[in-house]
């Protein structure tokens, strides 16, 4: 659905902040609520505290009546809470009115002794909630009783303007947070919603440019992968254009001379004398036919992954000779045994003896199809460190510096104008470089035009229990 995470973020974001901040508003009421209970309560102790200084006071005949309860009443307007002793010499001082059953148990817990407080407690003569706390006094050996109260509706008071600035700081920062949400959401979704509207153009088979938004987090890095894939399949799409129109192109031309061939021979067209020459030459064609399909075959392979490699402790230099020999049979052209240098002599590797057989016949064939008459090929190997160097040097009709870049791609062919039976499919190359770095290591190319040409192949040697 469009807009799908961007309103699953935002709800999500909403709840988690609604939650946050209700959360922290309950347990800061709470704790003010607490916190204004006990100030109250502090506030009462310490007047019963100065009210029993007042009684000693009294009791030592430092105050009068009268002036007692003066101190006393302008202590209790001071603070804002109602006195009442109870005991001795003072008893009922205060207004001391008729208590009822509640504050009659809190008295007589007082008078035995015990310091009683409580936060809310309903005072009937008073018709309200207020706090209580009851403080025994002992002022001249006689057992007596401070009752302080003071109203809940201050505390109430205090926390209800608590409360409004609880309130409004909440309401201004839900206000503030849904905005840095929304402007967040919409700043993570866009780039995912971005990428899925390209991800289905893509589907569509439509041509999108690259995504944009390429900051340097997960979305940014999420953003440089979908581009990267992006042309990655733009790439094999086109590669693989090419790659069907190739294998069309190198189908469709020995087809075409062997179905001529042979309806030239059905149809007469051909004279008997000559029917051996092209029923040849048709074989030949079937020939490079059966040597394209192998080709083929091998990359698919190769790509797919599927080859493993056998490899296997081999002698380099009757590798070469192998090699070599296969390539003087097929292509009629003698390649000096002069021509091969190997350093040391014994050396060996650790490699598939096929696949490298392979790779060797393919440069060497190359090398003799592009070297005239009188030309030479060179072959050398030896050891550097823990890495095997082969070269394969001719001094035939050499590469263009401007095609060299292209020479390893599929279906790729320096001499655009040569017929088919110049030259191979263009997939020799590709092959040899995909099967050289299936071993593990790599190959280049020199060249210039008229100056022959220099394959290099790197090659990990592979560890043996004896130096060579």
């Amino acid at each position: 659905m469009k807009g799908g995470v961007f309103r699953r973020l935002l709800v999500t974001y909403i709840i988690i902040m609604v939650l946050i901040i209700g959360l922290l508003s309950v347990l800061m009421s709470q704790y003010l609520k607490v916190y204004f209970f006990n100030n109250k309560q502090e506030e009462l102790t310490n007047t019963g505290r100065q009210v029993e200084t007042q009684l000693i006071r009294y009791s030592r005949g430092d105050l009068t009546r009268e002036e007692l309860e003066k101190q006393i009443n302008l202590i209790g307007k001071v603070t804002n809470s109602r006195i009442i002793i109870v005991g001795g010499r003072s008893s009922a001082t205060g207004a001391n009115t008729g208590l009822d059953d509640e504050l009659e148990t809190i008295l007589k817990k007082v008078l035995d002794g015990e310091k009683v407080v409580r936060r809310q407690q309903y005072a009937s003569e008073l018709s309200t909630y207020v706090v209580v706390v009851g403080i025994p006094t002992g002022a001249a050996n006689t057992k007596g009783a401070i009752l302080l109260f003071s109203p809940v509706y201050e505390v109430d008071q205090a926390l209800g303007r608590v409360y409004e600035i609880i309130l409004i700081t909440a309401g201004m920062a839900l206000a503030v947070g849904l905005i840095l949400v929304w402007v967040t959401s919409r700043r993570i979704s866009r780039p995912v919603i971005e990428l899925s509207r390209m991800a289905e153009q893509i589907a569509r088979g439509e041509t999108v440019a690259d995504a944009s938004g390429m900051a340097d987090d997960e979305i940014g890095h999420l953003t440089h992968s979908f581009n990267h894939m992006k042309n990655r399949l733009a790439e094999t799409d086109r590669m693989r254009r090419e790659f069907i129109a190739g294998v069309s192109h190198e189908l469709r031309t020995p087809l075409t001379s062997v179905r001529g061939f042979i309806q030239g021979i059905l149809d007469g067209v051909i004279c008997t004398q000559d029917r051996e020459k092209y029923l040849r030459m048709a074989f030949d064609e079937t020939n490079r036919l059966t040597r394209l399909t192998n080709d083929l075959l091998d990359l698919t392979k190769i790509e797919a992954g599927v080859i493993k490699l056998n490899k296997q402790k081999i002698e380099l230099l009757e590798l070469i000779n192998d090699s070599i020999l296969t390539v003087c049979r097929s292509s009629g052209k003698d390649i000096l045994a002069s021509g091969v240098t190997v350093t040391p002599e014994k050396l060996s590797l650790q490699a598939d003896p096929d696949r490298l057989k392979q790779v060797l016949i393919n440069l060497l064939s190359n090398a003799c199809r592009y070297t005239p008459d009188g030309g030479r090929i060179e072959v050398s190997a030896e050891l550097t460190g823990s890495v095997v160097k082969i070269l394969v040097k001719d001094n035939g009709i050499g590469i263009p510096a401007a095609e060299l870049p292209f020479i390893f791609e599929k279906f790729y062919r320096v001499d655009k104008s040569r017929d088919s039976s110049a030259g191979g499919s263009g997939l020799g190359l590709s092959i040899v470089k995909d099967l050289v770095e299936l071993h593990g290591g790599s190959i280049t190319a020199r060249s210039a035009a008229g100056q022959g040409t220099v394959f290099k192949i790197m090659l990990p040697r592979g560890e043996f229990p004896d130096s060579f």
